[in-house]
């Protein structure tokens, strides 16, 4: 990639651009435009975005858990024509820098992020079936930091 990537938080005056991404990347099965909304509310500093020249090409959120130290990634998502640019990577080292002590999420197995996950040093916990309903399996994996 030639031009250069800006990872930074997203706000009320432009959450609409990572709702924008997520209907690109997951069509129907993606987080309502009002979610996105609420995230900035509840965790402003969580909804981050990958800029080119002004332009959303993909997004992360991470927030606290339940538990002390641990952070969840709920979604990332790169635009189809951005893949394999290291946007994802970008974005999921954005995540691992924040200072949580563990980090987890839930991918399908199928998911070709996958492979970036398990290099940044995710682990597979579990497998939770149906865990969007019949036949939406996913892992769940954990990062562990120092």
């Amino acid at each position: 990639m030639n031009d250069i990537l800006q990872i930074k938080p997203l706000d009320a005056s432009n959450w609409q651009l990572a709702h924008g991404v997520e209907q690109a990347c997951f069509g129907d099965h993606c987080y309502p435009d009002f979610f996105f909304r609420q995230a900035i509310d509840a965790w402003p500093t969580g909804l981050v975005g990958a800029f080119v020249d002004d332009e959303l090409i993909g997004y992360v959120l991470c927030t606290p858990g339940q538990e002390r130290d641990t952070g969840w990634i709920l979604s990332v998502a790169v635009l189809d024509s951005k893949r394999g640019l290291g946007v994802g990577k970008a974005l999921m080292q954005h995540c691992l820098s924040r200072g949580f002590r563990q980090l987890k999420l839930t991918v399908a197995p199928e998911n070709p992020a996958l492979g970036l996950y398990q290099k940044l040093g995710f682990k597979e916990s579990s497998l939770e079936q149906d865990y969007f309903g019949v036949g939406e399996h996913r892992l769940l994996m954990s990062w562990h930091g120092a």
